[in-house]
């Protein structure tokens, strides 16, 4: 059944697929290509909820599970499957079964395949089997933990309420719009950014101008899986125009958004236009640009740090120390230019902002996850690994918004990267070496030195020396020895850091 290269990449083509759907389709048209398969079907149990996708897999009843084999095996007729899940509707009973981990309601799922010989199909294939039906139980258990995390969803705790008042905390606005295209709420910050005294004066109001119709938006709320970004503007209460980043996610028929006031950033990119076309005070408009641009990146970066600090038990001195942290090696970095490459000046100050959205991903990982007090479950660590590529998808969409890079560019690296091992066995990508971001080395030492010498629920926090020769003793393992060094070279900066930052 196919070469470990061919199976490697197919599971390549599902984890780059855009939808749940497609996913379970490309998994099985490739297993029903297969010469020995005559058909192939993926069923789920009824009790996994995965939001609007529900009816892309037909759902089998905890019950009916209950009678089927507890390992793979060959069924016959008596198997309470419905023949009906099967595309061909074909009269043969007889299949592999090969089910899904499970949990208190039996298996999430099975792989069902039909062939001509099926227990000697099995005897050939089964660890082919078992390896597709592994790959399918992790993409259903991804959709159901994105759709358990959607606020307001079914089984939800965070309900748009708590929500909104989550993001009043940060002083971010955020609204709930219907299917209609009237808002359902938007909470205070909402209201008194843009000057609305409540509900229903926003809906006698056009408030999102009409270049950008956010009621038919269908395919770029659907087809991200985390915050999707684009810039809008708003109609304040008093007739001015305001223009935001706006992060939004489609819940059912109903969309829920976050807005990022960018109207000063706007505004200086206009006067700067204005200024490159012969005005003779280029010098002056870009200047005040460039300050306004810094505070508005500053603005943003903090408020989306904030964003990730209530889903945390993190603290903003964590933050503080973090940012502190890069720069300090940043800064050395530059003074010594060890590396073939130049270090740039402004690269420490950039990667300070930047460095507060290095869990920026976290936003996505669940509660039961994120605030276990203990040891996380091989299946919950997998789900927290991906933190960092949900955090680099939340800020690389304004670079795909925009078209080009933006000042959240360096800090999408970092949320990638900053797991990676310089020999090659971190995550998610298995990078090593100079392949890595310098900004991602970087992040390593500081996130970790933190990790070590700050209290968690889960440990004690180490003594400043134990965390400096955890870091010396993993030089050219975790982390890059050239960076190393020169955190040597500072590492009673890092203490002063420490405890000038306490929790």
């Amino acid at each position: 059944m196919g070469e470990l290269g061919e199976l490697a990449r197919l599971f390549d083509r599902v984890d780059r697929a855009t939808s749940l759907e497609l996913q379970i389709n490309t998994l099985r048209t490739w297993i029903d290509a297969r010469p020995e398969v005559t058909d192939a079907a993926i069923v789920c149990n009824d009790s996994m909820k995965l939001g609007p996708a529900d009816g892309v897999i037909p759902r089998v009843t905890g019950h009916e599970f209950d009678l089927m084999p507890s390992e793979i095996a060959v069924v016959n007729g008596k198997s309470p499957i419905p023949r009906q899940v099967f595309e061909n509707h074909c009269d043969d009973p007889v299949a592999v079964y090969v089910p899904f981990a499970g949990g208190e309601s039996g298996p999430r799922g099975a792989l069902l395949v039909k062939s001509k010989s099926p227990k000697a199909f099995l005897r050939k294939h089964r660890d082919l089997l078992l390896l597709l039906a592994s790959k399918t139980s992790d993409v259903l258990e991804v959709e159901a933990q994105r759709w358990m995390r959607i606020p307001g969803s079914a089984d939800s705790s965070i309900t748009p309420d708590v929500f909104g008042r989550i993001a009043d905390a940060v002083g971010l606005p955020m609204y709930i719009l219907g299917s209609s295209g009237s808002f359902r709420t938007a909470n205070d910050s909402f209201l008194s950014t843009f000057d609305y005294a409540d509900i229903e004066e926003l809906n006698s109001r056009e408030v999102f101008l009409s270049d950008v119709d956010l009621s038919f938006d269908v395919d770029r709320l659907t087809s991200a899986r985390t915050f999707a970004p684009q810039v809008v503007r708003l109609r304040t209460a008093s007739g001015r125009v305001r223009s935001a980043f706006d992060f939004s996610m489609l819940i059912g028929k109903e969309q829920l958004g976050i807005l990022v006031d960018v109207t000063d950033f706007v505004l200086a990119n206009s006067r700067l236009e204005q200024a490159l076309e012969g005005q003779t005070t280029l010098n002056e408009k870009l200047s005040a640009a460039t300050e306004i641009l810094q505070k508005t990146q500053a603005t943003a970066m903090k408020s989306l740090a904030r964003l990730a600090e209530y889903r945390d038990q993190e603290t903003g001195s964590h933050l503080h120390r973090i940012c502190e942290y890069m720069k300090l090696l940043a800064i050395e970095l530059h003074n010594t230019q060890p590396f073939s490459f130049h270090v740039d000046a402004a690269y420490p100050d950039d990667i300070y902002l930047s460095g507060m959205l290095h869990d920026i991903g976290k936003v996505g990982v669940p509660d039961q996850i994120l605030l276990k007090p203990g040891p996380l479950a091989e299946t919950e660590w997998d789900i927290m690994k991906q933190h960092t590529t949900w955090g680099h998808s939340i800020l690389n969409q304004a670079d795909v918004e925009l078209g080009e890079q933006s000042f959240l560019t360096l800090g999408s690296t970092i949320a990638l990267h900053h797991h990676e091992w310089f020999n090659g066995s971190g995550y998610p990508h298995g990078l090593s070496g100079e392949d890595i971001p310098l900004s991602a080395r970087i992040g390593a030492i500081a996130d970790v030195y933190d990790a070590l010498t700050s209290e968690r629920p889960y440990k004690e926090a180490w003594a400043h020396e134990a965390a400096v020769a955890e870091i010396v003793d993993m030089r050219g393992i975790q982390f890059d020895p050239v960076v190393t060094d020169v955190f040597l070279g500072l590492e009673r900066q890092f203490l002063r850091v420490k405890n000038r930052f306490p929790d």
